[in-house]
């Protein structure tokens, strides 16, 4: 059976997925710059921790207090959708 995306609901591939600290869901997020994968999460430093997490883009929307500590990783603002 293959496991779809918790944002998109497309079927989720060996390479290009991380897994959501704040959920458990697994969702999109390239693994390289050349990746033709949209990105349905990001990169999430928590001072809590001191460490790198993934939260999905729906967890982000719902917490925005953590929108200030997402990494950058496309020269952008971060993205809430």
């Amino acid at each position: 059976m293959e496991e779809i995306c918790r944002i998109c609901f497309e079927p989720l591939d060996e390479d290009n997925v991380a897994t959501c600290a704040l959920c458990g869901g697994r969702f999109h997020l390239a693994w390289s710059v050349d990746a033709e994968v949209e990105e349905c999460g990001r990169i999430w430093f928590d001072p809590a921790s001191c460490g790198v997490r993934f939260v999905c883009n729906r967890c982000l929307s719902e917490n925005p207090e953590l929108v200030p500590f997402v990494v950058d990783t496309e020269g952008g603002p971060p993205a809430l959708g």
